[in-house]
């Protein structure tokens, strides 16, 4: 993989830039960008976890407004 799009893909990964900024970088198309993406993130994990910190947040505002 080239440099450029190395850079792109790992910038898109993180959600630091849109993807025509990446397709511009990597000199190519938003439609290639996308399926070259796509690819990329099949075989790269999330980098991130979910928490049941937002579920929780939920279920106490709806039960401090039902009070």
């Amino acid at each position: 993989m080239r440099v450029e799009t190395r850079e792109s893909m790992e910038m898109l990964f993180s959600a630091k830039w849109n993807l025509p900024k990446a397709a511009k970088n990597a000199n190519l198309t938003n439609k290639e960008m996308k399926i070259t993406f796509n690819e990329y993130c099949a075989f790269h994990p999330p980098s991130w976890t979910i928490e049941n910190e937002s579920i929780d947040h939920q279920s106490s505002t709806t039960e401090s407004l039902g009070s």
